[in-house]
């Protein structure tokens, strides 16, 4: 084996290995964000709304699993998805392998830093449309961290058609 080849073997190992390590990230950012899904968890029984409500019943189900593992799941899962399918599409290149798997990767460490940062950006902003605990305050977090996401699934999807040329039929 050549040492180029020897290379491009480690290139697409670190990236494989990048790759996995912004996955469990973003899936850490996107379980994170479920909090937002259930805004009753930490309010005293007492303060809740009643039982039955629809706020209630979506709170309670996005505080423990299932539900609050249903977003990171899908998050990370449609990514993978979309990333081998970009990389079945691919040349036998590992350059062609590598560097998709470090556009995947820098796609997952963008959107999950761009997510970390409104909610900061707007946990300060003033703009509850009903004050804490409740859905009307929680929704100045869910609405970016929505568009963000479709981000992620728009920029990966198109890197199926450009970074990922289809093979040659035999």
């Amino acid at each position: 084996m050549s040492k180029k080849r020897s290379w491009q073997g480690i290139v697409l190992a670190m990236a494989g290995i990048g790759l996995l390590a912004s996955w469990a990230m973003l899936f850490a950012i996107t379980d994170m964000v479920t909090w937002s899904l259930a805004p009753f968890d930490t309010t005293p029984v007492e303060l809740r709304p009643a039982p039955g409500t629809w706020q209630r019943e979506v709170s309670d189900f996005f505080t423990e699993p299932p539900g609050n593992a249903i977003l990171p799941v899908l998050v990370v899962g449609s990514s993978a998805v979309l990333f081998f399918v970009a990389l079945f599409r691919t040349t036998a290149s590992a350059t062609a392998r590598a560097r998709l798997a470090f556009r995947f990767l820098e796609s997952n460490l963008l959107i999950a830093g761009a997510i970390l940062l409104s909610i900061y950006v707007f946990g300060a902003l003033p703009l509850e449309l009903a004050p804490y605990p409740g859905y009307g305050w929680t929704i100045k977090f869910l609405v970016p961290q929505t568009v963000l996401l479709i981000l992620l699934f728009v920029l990966q999807g198109r890197f199926l058609g450009t970074l990922a040329p289809t093979r040659a039929a035999p």
